[in-house]
């Protein structure tokens, strides 16, 4: 079947305009075909009975049919217009020979009749033309019918084959009854299939109107169709609506440019905006059919354009702006930089960079809201430009630096004199708002080009130096060593924020006992081993993370390992104590610190009265109101409030017992010299007499020796805490011990650990 299919090309596939439609080919190629099949059995069936008459013309003549017949099949879809020639040739041909060849005029009348099929396959084959020249050759074979004309005499034959009847009305019933009925079948197949694919495609048409609806008569944007000359050739609704123009004007072909002066059609860019009127617009343009034609597209950008002007306006401003800090207008870090480096190029001169900052700058940033803080440092600023004798070269910095130029070449001139003095006039009282305010400033220094290969490197190392500067020391020069120091432990501060992270602190715990060695209390102390430093001790790195603002997160870490240590102990069926844990000032004075601590309690459930929080005399003097509120609500849920570290600096027992406070913890300052001095004991032991009568009670801490116990125990104190008794031990070990020995840690051994 695929065989027929591909031989008489049944299937009509697009052909090229220089192409025969396939349909043609497939009928000739069926005629010819057919044809050659007839011409085969009559030459088979007559050759032995024509040789055998003698009647060789008739062998000649069927076989010459044949081969004919077997070339057009051949050259039908090569030599497609030749071959249809040849056919019909052969169709008349054949239709003479009969009348030549045949003695019996009614049967040659039937042969002559055959003509008859031209002009109908020439209509299929070749064409309206060819088909009328056959129609009206056939008027030959009609008038020798009507009028009997007989042309064997013209040959001279006598004699015919016996079954010429059968052969000449065979032939022509079955050429008239199959080869063309089915040659006129592929015809109306083909027309079928075309008619088809002509609905296909009508309904695409019908879609691709729909779209060009959709897409351009009902567009929301305005859209113009121009041909190769620019002029108009459509434009939708909206293109009338935004350039006032009317159909009449656009069928008249108006030239694209009488509508929009402004369009430049030469431009290679396809869009392009413009200015219509009062409005700006954006025009796109594509093209369409083989480039004869444009589309373009009109909208409306007159906002798009009005934020493009005002934002190169604000570049216009920022770039006036580039030198000057945003909140204070006055000259920043980058003017600042540019004028030290302009100031090197010209002079070739040392000079020293300073960088000045009040010593309570945090304060006052809690203190005071961001604009009255900006207005101190515009006042500070005003006091170094108004200086006679004064820096030169002054700017904000940033986070509240101030930075200026000495030209000064003596060290010691720069700071004996010229920095004191600038310091003099920067500390004195400023007023805000109609009050008084007091600052302290603090210097770091540094020179060029010693400290620095330029102004960017010497005012990084005068801000350096500015960090060791204080208030017992506010002038700080800069030094290699203390910036090594510096960058060492920011470095350690790196590590303990990557160790916060990952949870890679531990706890130690110190027993608290009584005179007798039972344990009534531990203290949960933080330790640190790192896999890079290796043991740190807790006096370095506790004070980088109150430095660096990571103390919040250890504390957060430390509560919930203890928690979580309490519920393993609940869990082993351990004896528990009070878990005591350092609280900072920067913990204490967060809003959402008692939240999370009750939160991480609930997380382990572990009661508030398992844990007593340990503040210093600082962190409840920082806000008063606020320290007293927040310790009535810690004891109102049951938590243990105690003051550690009593006797460091400046201590106010009056003060303290504004503050419903359980237990006071004197420091081993205090109890390291009850033994040695009289006036020492006899202080400790008033502070003792005092806090029983507030119903304080006392904890001995860093208790080394049992004569440091039994002077504090004689004076009553009924809680202790130091080596005497026992040391910092990890949980492992301290249950090891409980389960050993219980609650008592016994005195003797401790000493001799010790």
């Amino acid at each position: 079947m695929h065989f027929l299919n591909k031989y008489f090309l049944l299937s009509d596939h697009h052909t090229h305009n220089n192409e025969v439609a396939h349909w043609r080919v497939s009928a000739l190629r069926i005629i010819s075909t057919l044809v050659m099949l007839l011409c085969f059995g009559v030459a088979w069936h007559t050759f032995t009975t024509a040789v055998e008459l003698d009647l060789l013309y008739i062998v000649a003549l069927t076989f010459s049919f044949l081969t004919i017949s077997a070339g057009l099949v051949l050259a039908s879809k090569r030599f497609y217009k030749q071959s249809a020639h040849a056919l019909l040739a052969a169709i008349v041909i054949s239709s003479i020979c009969m009348n030549l060849f045949l003695t019996d005029l009614e049967l040659a009348k039937v042969g002559s009749m055959f003509m008859y099929s031209c002009p109908i396959i020439a209509l299929m084959l070749i064409g309206n033309r060819t088909a009328i020249v056959y129609a009206v050759l056939n008027t030959v074979p009609f008038y020798m019918i009507i009028n009997n004309i007989d042309l064997s005499s013209v040959t001279g034959i006598a004699q015919q084959l016996p079954s010429a009847n059968l052969y000449i009305t065979g032939l022509i019933f079955l050429f008239f009854n199959i080869c063309i009925p089915l040659a006129v079948a592929r015809t109306i197949v083909a027309a079928k299939r075309l008619n088809k694919s002509m609905s296909v495609a009508n309904s695409l048409l019908i879609d691709k109107n729909e779209l060009y609806k959709t897409f351009f008569t009902e567009s929301d944007k305005a859209k113009i169709i121009v041909d190769e000359h620019f002029n108009i050739t459509d434009a939708n609704k909206c293109a009338d609506n935004l350039f006032a123009a009317n159909k009449k004007q656009i069928s008249k072909g108006i030239n694209i440019t009488s509508l929009v002066s402004e369009l430049n059609l030469k431009t290679n860019n396809m869009s392009q905006v413009l200015q219509y009127k009062r409005r700006f617009l954006r025009a796109n343009y594509s093209v369409a059919m083989n480039k004869n034609y444009r589309v373009y597209e009109f909208y409306d950008c007159t906002q798009e354009q009005i934020i493009k002007q005002n934002l190169a306006n604000m570049e216009q401003e920022n770039k006036r702006l580039k030198y000057r800090n945003p909140q204070t207008k006055l000259p920043n870090k980058h003017w600042f930089e540019m004028q030290c480096d302009r100031l090197i190029t010209k002079y070739q001169r040392g000079f020293y960079i300073v960088v000045a900052q009040t010593a309570n700058s945090e304060y006052l940033k809690l203190k005071l809201a961001q604009q009255d803080s900006q207005a101190l440092l515009i006042n500070a600023y005003k006091r170094l430009k108004t200086m006679p004798e004064g820096p030169f070269l002054c700017a904000h910095i940033g986070a509240g630096k101030l930075a200026f130029i000495i030209g000064t070449q003596s060290h010691e001139e720069l700071k004996a004199k010229i920095l004191p003095s600038i310091k003099h006039t920067l500390d004195e009282t400023y007023k805000l708002k109609n009050e008084r305010c007091q600052q302290s400033f603090m210097f770091g220094y540094a020179r060029y080009p010693q400290h620095g290969k330029n102004s960017a490197e010497v005012l990084t190392n005068a801000c350096s130096a500015l960090k060791h500067a204080n208030k017992s020391e506010p002038l700080s020069g800069y030094d290699e060593k203390l910036s090594q120091a510096f960058l060492e432990k920011y470095e350690i501060s790196m590590l303990l924020d990557e160790a916060l992270l990952q949870g890679d602190l531990s706890v130690h715990y110190q027993p608290k006992v009584t005179a007798s060695g039972e344990c009534i209390g531990l203290e949960a102390l933080a330790r640190w081993d790192s896999p890079i430093l290796g043991v740190v001790s807790p006096s370095v790195f506790i004070p980088i993370a109150e430095e660096y603002a990571m103390v919040s997160r250890l504390t957060d870490l430390i509560i919930q390992k203890v928690c979580s240590q309490i519920a393993d102990w609940r869990q082993k069926g351990l004896p528990t104590v009070p878990v005591a844990i350092n609280i900072s000032l920067l913990d204490f004075s967060q809003a959402d610190f008692m939240s999370k601590l009750v939160k991480y309690l609930a997380d382990f459930n572990v009661k508030p009265h398992q844990i007593e929080l340990e503040l210093t005399e600082t962190s409840l003097e920082a806000n008063q109101a606020h320290s007293l509120e927040l310790i009535n609500t810690l004891q109102s849920w049951g938590f243990i409030i105690s003051v550690d570290d009593f006797g460091v600096g400046y201590s106010n027992i009056a003060r303290l017992a504004e503050y419903p406070i359980n237990k006071l913890k004197l420091d081993r300052s205090l109890i390291s010299q009850v033994t040695t001095s009289t006036r020492q004991k006899s202080l400790v032991k008033a502070v003792h007499v005092m806090c029983e009568e507030l119903d304080i009670k006392c904890v001995a801490e860093g208790v080394e020796t049992p004569e440091q116990v039994a002077i504090m125990a004689q004076m009553g104190c009924k809680e202790f805490q130091g080596f005497y008794f026992a040391k910092p031990m990890p949980a492992k070990k301290l249950e090891a011990h409980i389960n050993r020995e219980g609650l008592v840690f016994n005195v003797s051994e401790q000493v001799t650990e010790h």
